[in-house]
């Protein structure tokens, strides 16, 4: 018999969130991806630059609505409600180039105590690098940078704290 309280099961909904800038932060997202689709317990990866809202992104915007009121109004809202349904959030924070929405997403989650796993990416050396309190704080979970491949075998079924974070806090 297989105890439930124990086994991995694929039932957990992923945000992943990250910026979205440039190459690095796209190579970065699709590796995430990547170590995702490999864990047993995630069941389901929502990806915000996948659910576009009538396709318009920065590089393809078919009916003309990238960063008009319409669009900012229902990528906003399609954000919140992926937010309000996913279980964890994952986040690929990019010290090196601080991303507002990406300190908003984390906030949201927390604001409805959901879990937060938190993987910063810097090219500065460790020591030179100071984190906001209020990321500091949010983070339930800290991964670095380094063991960014431990997505693949992290449990998010039963995720557990590591509140520490990898840096000096301001």
């Amino acid at each position: 018999m297989i105890d439930k309280g124990l086994a991995k099961s694929p039932t957990t909904k992923i945000y992943l969130a990250t910026p979205w800038f440039n190459d690095v932060q796209k190579e970065r997202a699709k590796k995430a991806r990547e170590y995702l689709n490999q864990n047993e317990t995630v069941g389901v990866i929502h990806f915000p630059f996948d659910f576009q809202y009538k396709d318009a992104t920065v590089d393809n915007d078919p009916e003309g609505v990238f960063g008009t009121p319409e669009w900012v109004a229902a990528t906003f809202q399609n954000d919140c409600t992926a937010v309000a349904t996913s279980d964890i959030g994952v986040f690929l924070y990019d010290l090196d180039n601080i991303d507002d929405g990406c300190a908003y997403e984390l906030a949201l989650f927390r604001s409805q105590q959901k879990p937060c796993v938190v993987i910063p990416f810097t090219e500065r050396d460790r020591e030179d690098v100071e984190i906001n309190l209020m990321i500091a704080g949010a983070a339930t979970t800290w991964i670095k940078q380094e063991d960014f491949e431990s997505l693949k075998t992290f449990n998010f079924n039963h995720p557990q704290a590591n509140p520490v974070p990898p840096f000096k806090v301001f």
